[in-house]
């Protein structure tokens, strides 16, 4: 589960970039439970090939990026150790003391709230876990600074997106594992745009063909959003026998595009995709 905007990052239970290396043994042993067959060298290494290639933006942009990281010390499927190696692979591209990761909250595999959720021990649907701890308030205050206080969300700020209208070269959505719909939180003083975008990748297990809207209305995000003017993009999978990805996860070990680590990833062209329609304001014209 990640969060991500054009300069800060937030990961719940990930493993570094490229973790997989292509790889679906990889991506379920060494990038879940098994973190010392991590070699951050060689996913660097990778890394830079890619910058050479113009495949990726330079790695000097993330220089004055923050970065904050989040692992239930209790977690089963993405060990605390597979995060230790994300922390130490930002450790070599961003600054130490822009780099905040929390470790210490006795929670399962979950995004953790204060107000919503199994027990924080718990490991299931719909994987947000109530741990006294508002992981979203916490991410935001690294990334985006001092907040005004949370309010309560105004259910028609929440949109549906067509993804179709953004998939690339005409793809259907079902052909890259992605939902027709998508949802995106418009703060009201955001409906003419000029805002911030952060973008909330749900986990596997945990699209609105799964859980509802579960992940959408109550990870914690739109209640912050509100309040401090900041566009969440909810951009969702769907579970495809035909592509191996029988969880609805986000491509991350290469089951749609060899390029799915890349700017040519199809799923991550359809996200960039809504994100420059957002920024440029022409989505608020479709709304």
């Amino acid at each position: 589960r990640q969060g991500i905007n054009a300069e800060y990052g937030g990961v719940v239970a990930g493993g570094p970039y490229y973790c997989a290396q292509g790889l679906l043994s990889n991506a379920l042993f060494a990038c879940m439970t098994s973190p010392a067959s991590i070699v951050n060298s060689i996913l660097m290494t990778a890394a830079k090939n890619f910058e050479r290639d113009r495949l990726i933006d330079p790695l000097s942009n993330l220089a004055g990026s923050k970065v904050w990281l989040y692992s239930g010390s209790k977690d089963t499927t993405v060990v605390p150790g597979v995060m230790r190696k994300l922390e130490e692979f930002y450790a070599g591209l961003v600054p130490a003391s822009n780099i905040a990761s929390v470790f210490n909250i006795a929670s399962e595999h979950a995004i953790v709230t204060n107000n919503y959720g199994n027990a924080c021990a718990y490991k299931g649907s719909p994987y947000i876990n109530n741990c006294n701890y508002d992981s979203v308030q916490q991410m935001f205050t690294h990334l985006y600074g001092s907040l005004n206080p949370a309010t309560t969300p105004i259910a028609a700020n929440l949109v549906v997106i067509s993804q179709s209208k953004y998939t690339p070269n005409g793809a259907t959505p079902s052909s890259l594992s992605l939902s027709n719909d998508g949802y995106a939180y418009i703060p009201t003083g955001c409906k003419s745009g000029g805002c911030k975008v952060h973008v909330a990748f749900h986990g596997c297990l945990q699209s609105v063909s799964q859980v509802g809207r579960a992940f959408i209305e109550h990870a914690g995000y739109n209640r912050w959003a509100e309040s401090n003017n900041i566009v969440i993009l909810y951009p969702q999978t769907v579970a495809s026998s035909l592509l191996g990805n029988p969880n609805a996860c986000w491509d991350w070990w290469g089951y749609g595009s060899k390029n799915y680590a890349n700017k040519n990833g199809p799923q991550m062209v359809t996200v960039m995709n809504i994100v420059n329609s957002i920024e440029s304001g022409a989505f608020f014209d479709s709304i």
